[in-house]
């Protein structure tokens, strides 16, 4: 018995959504930034950071396919079945947590550490 395509559907989008949840508790832990999301926002950041994952491992794929090859070629089609899913999965999860870990990194880079207030000093 086959799922219909409305449920496999579902399941692609919870386990391409998974990935972009944990970077971004990967960033919030690491950059030390407590921040209150809105189920909105949350949704959003997990999109955009499991775009950044699943294009990370597809360029690392690239990267595999030119060196094993000889033949560089940017745009390679993949057709991935249930098998290939659940054996590159981990993969997938190992690179959303180093991608959370480096915008985590970027981010406190860029806004730097918040300023703490100093004591007041007698004159």
């Amino acid at each position: 018995m086959a799922f219909p395509d409305l449920a496999v559907n579902a399941i692609y989008t919870v386990l391409c959504l998974v990935p972009g949840f944990i970077s971004l508790k990967t960033v919030t832990y690491a950059a030390g930034v407590d921040v209150e999301l809105t189920e909105f926002e949350k949704s959003t950041w997990s999109f955009i950071a499991s775009g950044a994952s699943l294009s990370a491992l597809y360029f690392v794929y690239v990267a595999w396919m030119a060196v094993a090859t000889g033949r560089f070629a940017l745009v390679r089609p993949l057709d991935l079945g249930w098998v290939d899913i659940v054996a590159v999965y981990p993969l997938l999860l190992a690179v959303s947590v180093v991608v959370g870990y480096v915008s985590a990194k970027a981010y406190a880079r860029t806004l730097g550490t918040p300023p703490t207030p100093r004591a007041e000093t007698a004159r």
